[in-house]
């Protein structure tokens, strides 16, 4: 009996290890006040790396790999083409975001209370610092390049993190906005009306409870129970930061990306990025639109096909940090 009980308990440990070496992945682990915070390096090769490399996602609480009731087991939800493209120097950290499991069926899964919890632009940045000490101090204390890119939700993380962390030697800041989230989802409503796709009065009776809304988030900022628009006031408080504020404190190297046709941050928000920097006369800032492409960089043809741009993105993020590396 205390052998099958065993078995029972080393069948999960087992699965998630076969899991991990089938993705090339080395796990680690530290604790956060009270909470597992699981990071992961793609390392298949077991090579010293002379470069670190940290991503940061978006806004989801996405398990690193998932499967469906109709797909097996796996949905890569971390870049893992990229990390296999990019030079083989790298370490390739991606953080598990507190509270998301390390796999799991999407069909069935929800996001855990832990992730309401701790999912917000500041403690991401926080959390992301604490990792890139260890793996730094740790794993590659060698390592001349300190490379973070963000990705929509995680530009804002990125951009915090380079400010409280001095390791950080180049910045990828991909569509992201320099303003507060409000002015990204004021705009999209301001669009609608100039289409015509909603009257003058309808905007307006949007913008007036939307405003409501933010004014009680600024009320109770660190409440994690009290939710608007589906996230708690705590998330909306952080992310209603301006990112252009630590941009603009840093004398790093910073890789500022879009798509044109960005359906989730207006290209307005990017725009104002490097208008500042330009009226500021900081030279820091390399900006690249990929014209006619969309929030993930995937590009939609005339011929109704569709043309992915991502690991042009992270080719050019290589190369921007090989041109601005001492």
């Amino acid at each position: 009996m205390k052998k099958a009980l065993l078995l029972l308990f080393l069948i999960p440990l087992l699965s998630h290890g076969q899991k991990l070496n089938k993705q090339g992945l080395e796990e680690y682990y530290l604790l956060d006040k009270g909470d597992t915070v699981n990071f992961y390096i793609y390392n298949p090769e077991k090579l010293k790396k002379t470069k670190v490399f940290l991503y940061l996602q978006g806004s989801k609480p996405a398990p690193m790999i998932s499967s469906t009731d109709s797909a097996e087991c796996c949905f890569n939800n971390f870049p893992k083409s990229v990390m296999k493209l990019f030079p083989k120097e790298y370490a390739f950290v991606y953080i598990q975001k507190v509270g998301v499991p390390y796999y799991a069926n999407t069909d069935h899964y929800e996001a855990s209370a832990k992730f309401k919890e701790r999912n917000n632009v500041l403690d991401r940045a926080e959390v992301a610092s604490k990792v890139l000490n260890f793996v730094v101090a740790k794993l590659y204390p060698k390592a001349q390049v300190v490379a973070v890119m963000g990705h929509s939700e995680g530009s804002d993380v990125a951009a915090r993190l380079a400010v409280i962390n001095k390791k950080v030697t180049h910045l990828g800041f991909a569509s992201g906005n320099g303003a507060p989230q409000m002015f990204n989802d004021i705009l999209f409503i301001r669009r609608k009306m100039h289409s015509g796709e909603i009257s003058a009065e309808e905007a307006q009776t949007q913008l007036d409870a939307y405003f409501t809304g933010m004014e009680s988030v600024f009320k109770s900022p660190s409440s994690v129970t009290g939710t608007f628009r589906g996230d708690t006031y705590k998330w909306h408080y952080s992310i209603n930061q301006p990112p252009i504020e630590n941009l603009l404190k840093l004398k790093i190297p910073i890789f500022l990306t879009i798509g044109s046709n960005d359906e989730a941050v207006p290209i307005e928000a990017s725009d104002y990025i490097k208008s500042e920097f330009v009226r500021l006369q900081k030279s820091n800032l390399t900006y690249k639109v990929y014209p006619n492409s969309n929030h993930s960089y995937v590009e939609l043809l005339l011929n109704g096909e569709s043309m992915d741009h991502w690991l042009e993105l992270c080719d050019d993020f290589a190369e921007f940090i090989e041109n601005n590396s001492r």
